[in-house]
């Protein structure tokens, strides 16, 4: 019924595939059943609040057992949106998702930087592109929040070690090339954007042709 609403449903058998799929991608809706094998339900509610990565999301506790009161505010209390009982009235899901995920944009928009497909959100260190998940580590999110902030400009590599590394030149120019490398490769496409002008430094196009490697 989701797909036919229109949303993207990902379906994992075990939490280990979920947390093995959040280096790949983001998602903005977690449907998850509260008593699964190995983890408490509560406690991967607390662990998805608590990474900056993932405290945006909707998490919708599910569960085959009747509900107690305390049962119910634990998970709310641990992060979860909304709770329900299987098996789920599937109208009163729909409802509830679009409730929901009515409030994410303007949460959005009031953090996040753009640059074409490009979203970052620099409070919480999330990439979207594409409205995809991009998995960066910290120096690469610094790299592109850098790039985002300066459309179109050339930026040397003493900028960038000013920049990421406060001026250490001990990092050497070839760290540069080896981050803007890994960063233009996991921005896919995206990637052709950040131009390198030989000799010279980077740029963060907005598209228009140049010289790019």
């Amino acid at each position: 019924m989701l797909i036919r609403r229109g949303y993207r449903v990902f379906h994992y058998p075990s939490l280990g595939r979920f947390f093995d799929s959040l280096r790949r991608r983001l998602y903005e809706v977690l449907l998850m059943d509260m008593h699964l094998p190995g983890m408490a339900g509560r406690e991967i509610l607390r662990a998805l609040r608590a990474n900056p990565e993932t405290r945006g999301m909707v998490l919708i506790g599910l569960s085959s057992r009747p509900r107690s009161k305390d049962e119910v505010a634990a998970a709310f209390s641990a992060g979860a949106d909304e709770y329900f009982i299987k098996p789920l009235d599937l109208e009163m899901l729909v409802v509830r998702l679009q409730s929901l995920l009515r409030r994410l944009p303007t949460q959005a928009a009031s953090v996040g930087l753009r640059h074409g497909a490009i979203t970052i959100y620099p409070e919480s260190h999330v990439c979207r592109v594409d409205d995809k998940g991009v998995r960066l580590t910290r120096l690469e999110f610094d790299l592109l929040l850098e790039f985002i902030r300066n459309p179109n400009r050339v930026l040397t590599r003493g900028n960038l070690i000013d920049t990421l590394w406060r001026g250490d030149g001990s990092r050497g120019m070839r760290s540069v090339d080896r981050h803007v490398h890994a960063l233009r490769s996991k921005l896919g496409v995206c990637g052709r954007l950040l131009k390198t002008l030989v000799g010279v430094g980077y740029q963060l196009s907005n598209g228009a042709s140049g010289n790019s490697k």
